[in-house]
């Protein structure tokens, strides 16, 4: 961007794509340029921003003084400051980086408390520009509380002794309210933070708990005022997805993929998830054209996309394709050569491919439904549930290798890892099809069978979860917590114990809801919050103050400037 190096909203414009980039590739070379346009932002903003003098440490200045520029570089500064503490942290998950981003996030907080004192107390000489700054301060602490309430509770320990702690509810309904002031130039930021966290995030790092139906109608508004928007599109074919409608996500998701040239790597994004709607359809060969893809192209993990071809390919194999053999263990060998470090770390999820990988060769070639445990490993039977079909085609197969297994467990002091793999995905089909009580046989089984798992270990503690699901729709609280207790403290160091311990915190969450365990903190012990309440409304999430005027639709803009009402906010040579 031309003017990235003189104007706040172009540095910050030009840092937060580079940021998605480098989140879409996780490439060394993409965050370390993300990072350096961050830096370059905040200096930006640093110039722009109101010099503060000795008197400020004393008594709160009156932003009454601060120019349009400077109140609106304050908020800049902030959103960089975020965007820098959420790079850190993908950057290197040492404990140095940690500390590091963790006082960043510290100093984001302090920024955000600075621009919400200026909403309160600021008299706006225009409507419009106060609009765009009030959907700004919302999106920051929205996305602020909602992003420190998602972390495991050992993480949120570390971060609660340095004074801070998130609340999911108040970081939702600031989303929500930044979104809702349309003429904003935040509010499709705000939308696309909330449907990324309640049909992307609440699956891959939770127990599914997202809002679908509020997240379907943000995406047909937003699709209304950007039908080419690809990113929405995608979300869009997402929804269907999670709704069981895997066909249309199918279309949409290749849609995603047309409208847009540009940005190659949102492509396999899209991929990735027709991938995994032909999984569900076992519609193998279709799912393996998209692995392969990924496999030959995208970068982000070789060893994680070879493994998923490869465990497509064994499952065509299982179903009438013997010649795929060769290819299957030629691809299963490179698996271990292929790990990486991703920013500095081993990727959890490559040191499970290659367990599963060195597991195949040890076996002479031989795993258990690899491309349904990888369907169960990414969370996405929740939304096969929503089509009774397709779970039924599943299960089908799953009891099929299920006979073929049964008498192994007759079999004194053989290990019963491929034996509890099935009956694991045979609960979780049970419980996608309403049959509890046969999904919390196999659930116990696997619990009882716990000293001959040998390798596979995460099974344990995972079908721990699962039966502590099917207690809480049961509204039986108090056995969920006893069976969530072992299952994330009894099991260490197997490479799917940070997902496990994502899904953990989500049920407890939940569980937190109905009042079975301590309460999340209040609104007001978070520390960025709303204004205090009025006397009468002491219990309730406090609000800003909200701006009820109906939404009018923006003009097209020229994409190298800012909106026009922001004009005198912007500094251009």
């Amino acid at each position: 961007m031309a003017w990235s190096h003189v104007s706040t909203y172009h540095a910050l414009g030009k840092g937060t794509m580079l940021f998605m980039q480098a989140l879409l590739t996780m490439e060394s070379k993409e965050i370390e340029k993300a990072a350096e346009a961050l830096r370059q932002a905040v200096d930006v903003c640093q110039r722009k921003r109101k010099k503060h003098t000795v008197s400020k440490m004393i008594r709160r200045p009156d932003y009454n003084l601060y120019s349009e520029e400077e109140v609106h570089a304050e908020l800049c500064y902030a959103e960089c400051l975020l965007l820098t503490a959420i790079l850190t942290f993908v950057e290197d998950q040492s404990l140095v980086n940690f500390v590091r981003g963790s006082l960043r996030i510290r100093t984001c907080y302090h920024s955000y408390k600075e621009c919400m004192h200026i909403l309160e107390t600021r008299k706006w000489g225009n409507e419009l520009r106060k609009k765009h700054f009030e959907s700004g301060v919302r999106m920051g602490v929205g996305a602020f509380n909602l992003m420190i309430s998602q972390l495991p509770t050992k993480v949120l320990k570390l971060l609660e002794f340095i004074g801070f702690s998130g609340n999911r509810q108040l970081g939702l309904k600031e989303l929500d309210d930044g979104y809702a002031i349309k003429e904003s130039l935040r509010s499709p930021l705000c939308a696309l933070i909330l449907v990324t966290f309640h049909t992307l995030v609440t699956y891959i790092f939770g127990c599914g708990d997202g809002d679908i139906d509020a997240s379907e109608k943000i995406v047909k508004d937003m699709l209304v005022r950007y039908p080419e928007a690809a990113l929405f599109i995608f979300l869009s074919g997402r929804i269907k997805q999670l709704k069981g409608q895997v066909d249309e996500a199918i279309e949409t998701f290749k849609r995603s993929i047309e409208v847009q040239e540009e940005w190659k790597q949102f492509h396999y994004l899209c991929y990735w998830e027709l991938l995994w709607c032909h999984c569900f359809k076992c519609d193998w060969k279709e799912a393996a054209k998209c692995s392969d893809i990924l496999r030959l192209e995208c970068k982000w993990s070789p060893a994680i996309y070879t493994y998923v071809h490869a465990s497509v390919l064994y499952m065509m194999m299982e179903e009438g394709h013997p010649e795929l053999k060769d290819t299957i263990t030629d691809l299963m060998g490179k698996v271990p050569s292929l790990k990486q470090k991703l920013a500095g770390k081993s990727i959890p999820l490559e040191k499970y491919v290659v367990r599963k990988a060195n597991k195949y060769n040890s076996q002479g070639g031989r795993l258990i439904v690899p491309a349904l445990e990888l369907v169960y490993i990414w969370n996405s039977f929740p939304m096969i549930a929503k089509n009774r079909e397709l779970t039924q085609n599943i299960l089908c197969r799953v009891n099929n290798v299920y006979s073929s297994l049964e008498d192994a467990k007759d079999v004194e002091n053989t290990p019963l890892d491929d034996y509890c793999l099935i009956l694991l995905i045979r609960g979780v089909c049970y419980t996608s099809l309403g049959r509890n009580m046969q999904a919390e046989d196999c659930f116990r089984e696997i619990i009882s069978c716990e000293k001959r798992v040998k390798e596979d270990i995460y099974i344990i503690p995972f079908a721990m979860t699962e039966l502590a699901l099917i207690k809480l729709q049961q509204a039986n609280g108090l056995e969920a917590k006893e069976l969530l207790e072992p299952a994330r403290h009894n099991y260490r160091g197997y490479p799917l114990e940070t997902i496990l311990h994502f899904r953990v915190h989500s049920i407890l969450h939940q569980l937190r809801a109905k009042g079975h365990v301590i309460p999340t903190p209040s609104p007001k012990s978070t520390p960025l919050h709303s204004p205090d309440p009025s006397p009468n409304r002491s219990g309730e999430i406090p609000e800003f103050p909200y701006l009820k005027e109906s939404p009018t639709l923006p003009p097209k803009r020229n994409l190298l400037h800012p909106p026009a009402d922001l004009g005198s906010c912007v500094s251009l040579p």
